[in-house]
């Protein structure tokens, strides 16, 4: 308990290692709104606690690297994405790429890589147990991409 002493980090600097490296893992908490963004990466993952399949797409913003996720089914391709028809993942990429996909089980992800990018941004305040989080313990995560830029060449 602080008895109404706020904590700084400057006043912590002095508890910290000197050769310690910057947690580049470490949540990025930014205000919530639309960005540009740029997509470094993307993955699918297994996630055992709620038995689902997740696509996380990792974006920079700036000088910062925040992460997207959005339930799929599960498919054996390392390239496209298989997602139901009614998928928050299928509708978002159906409108910002403003076309009708024909197929819900070879989604590209092509469309997006080494593009101009424009996301909405979203403050996480609470936990996977619906529990609210501490104001110290919020963090963004990109909700959805709304409209790959077009890049205009002079």
């Amino acid at each position: 308990m602080t008895d109404g002493i706020e904590i700084t980090d400057e006043m912590l600097r002095r508890y910290q290692d000197e050769s310690e490296e910057r947690d580049d893992s470490r949540p990025v908490l930014m205000e919530p709104g639309v960005y540009d963004a740029e997509l470094i990466d993307w993955s699918k993952q297994f996630s055992p606690q709620f038995r689902k399949y997740t696509l996380v797409m990792n974006f920079r913003i700036g000088e910062n690297v925040i992460s997207g996720w959005f339930n799929i089914q599960p498919s054996e391709s390392k390239t496209t994405i298989k997602a139901g028809w009614k998928s928050n993942f299928l509708r978002m990429y159906q409108e910002a790429l403003n076309i009708r996909l024909a197929r819900k089980d070879r989604i590209s992800m092509r469309p997006f890589e080494g593009e101009a990018l424009t996301v909405e941004v979203i403050t996480i305040q609470r936990d996977s147990n619906k529990d609210s989080l501490a104001e110290v313990n919020h963090y963004s995560r990109v909700k959805r991409i709304l409209s790959v830029k077009e890049v205009i060449s002079f």
